[in-house]
């Protein structure tokens, strides 16, 4: 049997102190569910959950901690439907009511955790809310990626430093760009070397945020006792969504100082740690 992939969001705010989460009805169904929708070919799942929630609410938002997967059969095959809280994102607002109806989409509201619950059509997506509910407390993203596909040493004649990514690395870079945004990073710090800048350069010019180039990050620069007490203070005192981009070499001193173990990260993949006071609350990983 088929699996087809969605996504979504549970997407929290707090309101007069309290928190309520967006839901949607479709007509088509006469159903009450959390955004989502089928992920597109080539689409990275993260950026599919953010699209099908601006798509179905009006809402830009960002993803905080994953949640289980849904599964359940459907005329097509098996839906596997991929889960984040997710939270408005950064200078965006949450107004749902000039949201312009639609066939698929003809009701949005703010509600109540409570109401939630009571409103929600299926029993595994009353589920899915208490597991988000458990675990909406405000997370921060730090993503660790080692650097897009380059042009191979022993074709490069010039400074190494200065090996640029070649077209694959292009393209990964694009699509990163999307991934990071769909966490809301707000900090890119990345290696000064030119396959690492150029790694997050879309990303860092789509979100208007200047690259923090570090030479300590790069494989001529690196040693391991600073760059673990660097990815240790940025654990400890993580302020805002933050990406670092560094080389293979390198990495495992980074996840030392992050007390993770190293997953080994392909080029253009990147891993996702939720952190929460200082402290690794979730992992997750993508392949671009």
């Amino acid at each position: 049997m088929p699996e087809i992939p969605a996504a979504g969001v549970v997407v929290f705010r707090e309101h007069h102190d309290l928190p309520e989460v967006a839901l949607v009805h479709r007509p088509k169904y006469d159903d009450w569910s959390f955004p989502k929708g089928k992920v597109d070919p080539g689409e990275p799942v993260p950026v599919a959950a953010i699209r099908e929630v601006r798509e179905e609410t009006g809402l830009r938002v960002a993803l905080g901690r994953p949640l289980r997967q849904q599964r359940y059969p459907v005329e097509a095959g098996q839906k596997v439907v991929h889960y984040w809280v997710g939270r408005i994102a950064s200078g965006a607002d949450d107004d749902v009511d000039s949201y312009q109806i639609n066939d698929e989409i003809d009701d949005v509201e703010w509600m109540s955790v409570e109401k939630a619950r009571d409103r929600l059509t299926y029993p595994h997506d009353r589920e899915t809310l208490q597991q988000a509910e458990d675990v909406c407390h405000p997370t921060t993203p730090l993503v660790i990626l080692r650097h897009a596909s380059a042009v191979g040493r022993s074709t490069w004649s010039r400074d190494d430093r200065e090996r640029p990514l070649d077209d694959t690395g292009r393209a990964q870079a694009v699509t990163l760009a999307g991934v990071l945004m769909a966490y809301d990073i707000r900090r890119v710090i990345t290696s000064t070397s030119a396959r690492c800048t150029q790694s997050v350069a879309p990303y860092a010019g789509l979100a208007g945020v200047a690259s923090e180039q570090m030479r300590l990050l790069s494989e001529e620069g690196a040693d391991g006792g600073s760059v673990s007490a660097l990815a240790a203070d940025l654990l400890r005192d993580l302020a805002v969504p933050t990406v670092i981009c560094t080389h293979r070499p390198v990495l495992p001193w980074v996840f030392g100082g992050l007390g993770v173990r190293d997953p080994k990260l392909e080029k253009g993949e990147l891993m996702v740690l939720h952190v929460q006071a200082g402290e690794v609350r979730a992992v997750e990983a993508f392949q671009v």
